[in-house]
């Protein structure tokens, strides 16, 4: 049983948290950041993988302008996190690697790798290795909630890939710019505030989501 002294630490600490998720305010987006310039870490993608896989690396076609009223609304502004590569271009780099292939991570082909792309910081290979684990598990959760819903076409011109590798690796990328480890984040104030914006506030379709 608690003592009444750890029990008031328990209080304090849970105001504390309340204070500071109370201090971000979801409502207002903070100014955009490059997320590479908060979390600066060497490309995933090393030189060679670059060239093996160099004929998967299409850009699908831009999107149509977007309107005024869309360029002005908050919910149309690019995610400070997003980190896109094509999905061909993705899964030619896994299958290269060994890191994931056939829906399954392979940890011991991963720890090989990240120690290569990340050599000069054990701490990226720490939070890179985490959010590989964290994100491969949401691979999962992800499918069983789609099931076997049709998945959507690819632009014109582009070819058919499968999807789970590049959602991986985006949710990697936002999570480590999530958990960037002290040594590398750049800790000034449009990141930190970016940072716990994105902590602490749900995307506007799930909070729709979860208000529904």
């Amino acid at each position: 049983m608690l003592s009444k002294y750890q029990q008031l630490l328990l209080v304090i600490v849970g105001l504390c948290l309340s204070v500071a998720h109370a201090d971000v305010d979801c409502s207002q987006r903070p100014k955009f950041v490059n997320p590479m310039t908060c979390c600066p870490m060497p490309e995933f993608v090393t030189a060679e993988l670059k060239e093996k896989c160099q004929q998967y690396n299409i850009t699908p076609p831009s999107p149509p302008p977007m309107s005024t009223e869309q360029q002005s609304g908050e919910g149309r502004r690019p995610h400070p996190h997003h980190h896109f590569l094509p999905p061909c271009f993705v899964s030619c780099v896994f299958n290269e690697t060994g890191i994931y292939e056939d829906n399954s991570l392979d940890a011991d082909k991963l720890k090989d790798y990240l120690s290569i792309v990340f050599k000069d910081s054990e701490d990226l290979q720490t939070v890179a290795s985490d959010a590989f684990t964290t994100c491969a598990a949401k691979v999962d959760e992800r499918q069983d909630k789609m099931g076997n819903r049709p998945r959507p076409s690819p632009p014109p011109g582009m070819p058919l890939c499968p999807h789970k590798p590049a959602f991986l690796l985006g949710c990697v990328f936002k999570n480590m710019m999530k958990n960037c480890p002290a040594s590398v984040w750049t800790d000034t104030q449009e990141c930190n505030e970016t940072r716990e914006f994105f902590k602490s506030c749900k995307p506007p379709h799930r909070r729709q989501a979860t208000a529904a």
